[in-house]
């Protein structure tokens, strides 16, 4: 088989590709404590330690996409995990440039992709806080399902060439992320959540109204009623009203720091 060419990404992009490694977001942990530019992505052919949220491990699948991209943002650290829901829509529309079907595509807050009900792909974030609870530095990474998908995760998932995709080139689906992440980045520092939380809620909308969010020990499910202009869930939990649950309740078990 011919080896993957280099993607051609934005010149504020700092490309760092490897063959092998632990993971695209353990690699780009390291360079970002080492002091890496914002910009500086890690894109991973293979991945044999693959992380999720809370560090949990699972398979990563054969020529699928794995991507770490370091962030140092001025922002607070709940306003800053927004970028958790810029990315989902960026790599949406990265996903859906490649083929049909699309009226099929959801979002499930905060960090997955549905496509025909299967998770096709996941965002995290990690990260150093300081003691004003700013981000030190961020790894924003996202992992698709282009070629095929694990069947033993314990949930439904689906992969972009399972389901039908004509096209699932994951250099080409890298390369249309890497330009939506910039220009959706952009429009999030310039003109603040709103135009993301509108574009998010054309999928998160359509996807399975019940849904469950664990947070640490704790599991809080019910029916989603709404995204908030923070970013926040909203929850109609079945005998005590609605809940809330914040990004950086979330991620927060991710991140370092002073406290």
């Amino acid at each position: 088989m011919a080896a993957d060419p280099v993607p051609q990404t934005p010149s504020l992009y700092d490309l760092v590709t490897v063959d092998r490694t632990d993971s695209a977001r353990a690699h780009a942990e390291r360079l970002a404590a080492d002091g890496a530019d914002e910009g500086t992505l890690v894109w991973a052919k293979a991945q044999y330690e693959g992380l999720g949220r809370n560090r949990q491990h699972w398979i990563s699948g054969y020529q699928n996409l794995h991507l770490a991209l370091v962030l140092r943002p001025e922002q607070a650290f709940d306003v800053a995990c927004q970028l958790s829901l810029v990315a989902t829509v960026c790599i949406a529309q990265a996903i859906a440039e490649q083929g049909e079907p699309m009226e099929e595509l959801r979002y499930r807050w905060p960090n997955d992709l549905l496509l025909n009900r299967g998770k096709v792909a996941g965002v995290t974030l990690s990260g150093s806080l300081n003691a004003e609870e700013i981000p030190n530095w961020m790894v924003l990474s996202v992992n698709v399902n282009v070629f095929d998908h694990p069947d033993s995760l314990g949930f439904l998932a689906s992969s972009m060439r399972g389901e039908g995709f004509e096209s699932h080139d994951r250099v080409r689906l890298t390369e249309q992320f890497c330009r939506q992440f910039l220009a959706w980045g952009n429009r999030w520092a310039n003109d603040g959540f709103a135009p993301i939380r509108k574009a998010w809620l054309t999928r998160g909308r359509g996807a399975p109204l019940s849904q469950t969010v664990r947070l640490g020990g704790r599991e809080i499910s019910g029916t989603f009623l709404d995204m908030d202009e923070r970013g926040a869930l909203v929850l109609e939990l079945e005998t005590r009203g609605r809940e809330t649950v914040g990004l950086e309740s979330f991620f927060r078990p991710d991140f370092t720091g002073e406290r």
